[in-house]
């Protein structure tokens, strides 16, 4: 059951009413992570989410920093995540036969399910509207106003309408008149959360987490590699491992785990262990699937944009899906309180701008992330495991999403209304970004060549 909502969110200090009304579609992590921060603009929103409630799934998440510095301005909001944070001690990062390698601390990491019920606490204590079980069935938009069309025949309209309704968005025939077909990445990901207690009858685990609330680590082995926490009463594991045809793209359907272990065969005890502990011996084996970087997000009249999963998905190496879909909302957030009601389609522009080269950045790092966990020369690790350690650069963690609107809205503005020259620097370093698409990606793997790029990722 979702917990109580947060008091503290009432003491929330409002920026001016800006008079826009902002309709946003799902209430997933970029949905009601943004509504928040729309709200403390002084923006008037209102959610509808298909789902009946927000009993929420999910493993375990991390968040940078770079979508952090917003939420702090939220009073109570990051008191009551660090509560349920884990990991605090790093991620601690092993070779497949458990040689320790080093750890890496995130700023947060924590139960994707908490995070999201933590969201949920907060939109209820700022008395934010969210109708359940609203299906929406088409997107449209006019000049002045966009809107949707829902399952029953009825319209809603706002100034602003916001996609954060993931994957299957039904915004894709507006935005770009067609949706991007998924291609698959060539592995999947078996998942599973259970009690602590069903696993510490194994000596490895009652060893390793049985005296412990929170505890974090990454295992990596040649064209596999698993997460393993304890999060409170909660065991976690991810094993991201090649594709054989059992996995699926849907988070509910379950799969024996004997299809899991022939990927971390020889690897430490303490892996297999954690894995055959999972409920009735089964997981979910999620189907990873890619879709290609776009560099357009917004309707045609700029009234309808896409943020989160609806506009870009991310592999879990990335260790960014999360992270970009709180930033979108950010930076879109702080866009529209610049521009004002009546300069909102060009917030939208600008905001999109913003935001399309530095994810597509983050996309291509969860590929050279995965290719680094999967192929590591483990003599080379042994000598300098920086790299290995680190996932994601300062050009990722160091961002300020709002910040940056700030600082670069009037010249970036500037570019599309009088033409005048603008350059994002909110990407990485010295990289000439150019398009790119998965099947590119792919066929170089395929080929055995590295992904090398100039640049300071």
């Amino acid at each position: 059951m979702p917990g109580a909502p947060i008091e503290q969110a009432a003491t929330m200090q409002r920026e001016a009413p800006s008079g826009l009304d902002i309709l946003i579609i799902g209430g997933g992590i970029a949905g009601l992570g943004f509504a928040i921060e729309a709200y403390r603009k002084g923006h008037n929103v209102s959610i509808i989410e298909r789902r009946p409630d927000f009993n929420d799934y999910g493993d375990l998440i991390a968040i940078q920093q770079s979508a952090l510095y917003t939420p702090e301005k939220w009073p109570g909001f990051m008191d009551r995540c660090r509560e349920h944070r884990v990991g605090r001690e790093g991620v601690l990062h092993y070779k497949y036969d458990g040689t320790y390698i080093g750890s890496n601390a995130f700023p947060l990491a924590m139960s994707r399910a908490v995070l999201h019920d933590t969201l949920n606490q907060y939109v209820r204590g700022l008395g934010i509207e969210v109708k359940f079980s609203t299906r929406v069935v088409d997107y449209f938009e006019t000049d002045d106003h966009a809107g949707v069309t829902l399952d029953d025949g009825s319209k809603l309209c706002a100034d602003i309408v916001v996609a954060s309704d993931g994957v299957g968005s039904k915004s894709w025939s507006l935005v770009s008149g067609y949706k991007e077909k998924p291609v698959s990445s060539g592995y999947a990901l078996f998942r599973a959360t259970y009690p602590v207690d069903l696993a510490l009858d194994k000596p490895h685990i009652a060893e390793e987490y049985g005296n412990v609330q929170d505890k974090c680590k990454l295992f990596a082995g040649d064209g596999a590699h698993i997460i393993i926490a304890r999060a409170g009463p909660n065991m976690i594991f991810m094993l991201t491992h090649k594709d054989t045809g059992t996995a699926e793209e849907e988070w509910t359907k379950q799969t024996s785990v004997d299809h899991a272990l022939p990927h971390v065969e020889g690897w430490s005890p303490e892996v297999r262990d954690i894995i055959e502990s999972a409920p009735n011996r089964e997981a979910v084996d999620f189907k990873l699937m890619w879709r290609n970087p776009r560099e357009n997000w917004a309707s045609p009249k700029k009234r309808v944009i896409q943020i989160g999963d609806a506009a870009h998905t991310f592999l879990p190496t990335s260790t960014s899906g999360a992270t970009t879909a709180l930033e979108d909302g950010f930076s879109l957030a702080a866009c529209l309180q610049l521009a004002g009601k009546k300069d909102a389609p060009l917030a939208v522009t600008v905001h999109n701008h913003f935001r399309a080269e530095r994810v597509a950045c983050a996309q291509r790092m969860g590929f050279k992330n995965q290719e680094l966990f999967h192929s590591a020369d483990w003599d080379a690790v042994a000598r300098d495991p920086t790299a290995f350690l680190t996932p994601a650069g300062k050009w990722m963690v160091n961002h300020d999403p709002e910040t940056y609107a700030y600082d670069n809205y009037a010249a970036c503005a500037s570019h599309f209304t009088d033409g005048t020259p603008f350059q994002n620097t909110n990407a990485v370093p010295g990289f000439s970004y150019k398009p790119w698409t998965v099947q590119e990606l792919l066929a170089a793997s395929d080929r055995g060549e590295r992904l090398v790029d100039e640049g300071e990722w």
